[in-house]
């Protein structure tokens, strides 16, 4: 047997590894990083929200969150599109489901806003995305970009159920439908009106909404 040599070097090299390839790639990393990064915007808010807590909570060396998202601003715009993302993407099942109606489409959105919006959670974190884009210049880009995106959702949705409109008066509606969709984010998360007063509400909702996309241009 050949003489074995250990030295402290070989084992340090040996017992620090690379945390980025002990605990995961980037398609698992990347998620699970911003996952704590919602969490801890919901929970902080964005005036306390730091990328150190972040990756505090995640369990992971700073360097190796900057591996992934070298700044606080690079960390937090991938937050915010992430968190329009599954509204959008939730949304957007619905809208595309060809299974029913173009009109029951539209009413099962307004039926699932009223019952994910009141959710503890993630709708926290619009508010504080909404914050942070008051203030910081790539967060507002962000959000109104995804604005765009929920109106143009919104447009076709109208455009199906009157196909009749110019694709401008589609477009304004989707942008008027999206206006009061916000607003039920903001009625929704201090509303503490029974559940009866609610599904009048939401009722109420949809024939707004409806008139909104049935009316003559």
């Amino acid at each position: 047997m050949k003489k074995l040599t250990l030295t402290s070097a070989a084992m340090l090299e040996q017992s620090i590894v690379d945390p980025v390839k002990r605990r995961g790639n980037r398609q698992s990393r990347v998620p699970e990083i911003i996952d704590v990064s919602i969490n801890v915007l919901i929970a902080a808010g964005y005036a306390g929200y730091t990328i150190n807590r972040v990756a505090n909570d995640a369990g992971i060396r700073l360097s190796t969150l900057q591996h992934y998202f070298p700044s606080r601003e690079a960390l937090l715009r991938a937050t915010i599109e992430e968190i329009s993302r599954r509204y959008l993407e939730r949304f957007r099942h619905f809208a595309e489901n060809k299974t029913h109606s173009p009109q029951a489409r539209l009413e099962t959105i307004v039926d699932d806003a009223f019952v994910e919006l009141i959710k503890p959670g993630l709708p926290a974190s619009i508010f504080e995305s909404w914050g942070l884009a008051l203030h910081e210049p790539f967060a507002r880009d962000v959000v109104v970009e995804m604005q765009k995106q929920f109106t143009r959702l919104f447009a076709e949705l109208v455009g199906e159920i009157n196909p009749q409109l110019s694709s401008a008066e589609r477009e304004l509606r989707g942008a008027l439908i999206m206006s009061s969709l916000e607003g039920l984010v903001v009625f929704l998360r201090w509303s503490n009106d029974s559940a009866s007063k609610l599904k009048t509400y939401r009722n109420a909702v949809k024939v707004v909404w409806s008139g909104l996309s049935r009316a003559d241009d």
